[in-house]
């Protein structure tokens, strides 16, 4: 589980919730990430990358499964915040060159950065772009997550 690091609590607790995060990652293809933790405050991001045998758990369960898994491994006092991502294929399916160059203008960014942390090209940016050539399901990916992430990870002015 990525930041596990950061809770203050025992070695064999920190086991626990990181074999919990292994189960729920290979059979259920949910992951499940320390956001932060502060003054008795715990914020958890848990999301399904996928669906398991043609199921999408829903938020509701996304955090009470969360929830389950964190019971009896942290102090009661603690507030436990869990955010629930969803994962929606009809908004990577409905990217396009006017989504793409919306998101760079709001958080002013150029193709380079975009091409430094997607791997696309920078000449097959510019194609898409322009639409002289049609976005592939990989660069669809590639470019949903990527604004995804700098929009949560709360980059903007700090060019990547």
């Amino acid at each position: 589980m990525k930041n596990i690091e950061l809770l203050p609590i025992s070695e064999e607790a920190k086991k626990r919730l990181n074999e919990f995060a292994t189960q729920y990652k290979r059979y259920a293809r949910v992951i499940v990430e320390v956001v932060s933790f502060n003054e008795g405050r715990l914020i958890v991001r848990v999301e399904q990358k996928e669906l398991v045998n043609g199921k999408m758990l829903t938020k509701k369960e996304l955090v009470e499964r969360v929830r389950k898994m964190f019971e009896g491994e942290i102090p009661t006092d603690w507030k436990l915040t869990v955010s629930a991502v969803d994962f929606d294929r009809k908004d990577i399916e409905g990217i396009n060159a006017d989504w793409i160059k919306s998101r760079m203008n709001r958080l002013m960014l150029k193709a380079k950065h975009i091409c430094t942390h997607t791997g696309i090209d920078k000449s097959t940016l510019s194609q898409i772009l322009s639409e002289e050539k049609p976005l592939t399901k990989w660069h669809k990916i590639a470019l949903y997550y990527f604004f995804k992430y700098y929009e949560v990870a709360n980059f903007e002015g700090n060019k990547c």
